[in-house]
């Protein structure tokens, strides 16, 4: 199964995450580091990242769920494909090889079959 890591930009974003706090440890206060329109404190970066965490988690929960479901569907195609190629054989040995039975259900009937013909080697 394959997941999907947090992107580059999360990684990036802890470690300023860090050295915002330091800031902040080092002034005894929270910084803005945004305007009056846009607040960009410590607060507000670090939900932000959990934000981003927690959809790739979702993403991946479904890539999960995704996976289960493709093979569920693999398995219940290969069942299918059995079955396929069982009807045909089950009507070939009910009705013959030649019935035209098989037709209606997509075979080929055996006097309907092209003969080969091996081409004679040249001396």
């Amino acid at each position: 199964m394959k997941t999907r890591k947090p992107g580059m930009i999360v990684r990036k974003s802890e470690q300023r995450l860090k050295g915002m706090r330091k800031v902040d440890s080092k002034y005894n206060s929270l910084i803005d580091y945004g305007g009056f329109d846009f607040k960009l404190s410590v607060l507000d970066f670090k939900n932000q990242i959990t934000l981003c965490k927690q959809l790739n988690e979702s993403y991946n929960d479904t890539l999960k769920l995704a996976d289960i479901k493709a093979l569920s569907l693999k398995q219940e195609e290969q069942k299918l494909s059995d079955m396929y190629a069982r009807i045909l054989s089950g009507c070939v040995s009910k009705f013959g090889s030649d019935a035209p039975e098989l037709t209606l259900l997509g075979g080929t009937r055996k006097s309907e079959r092209k003969k080969s013909v091996r081409k004679k080697k040249q001396k």
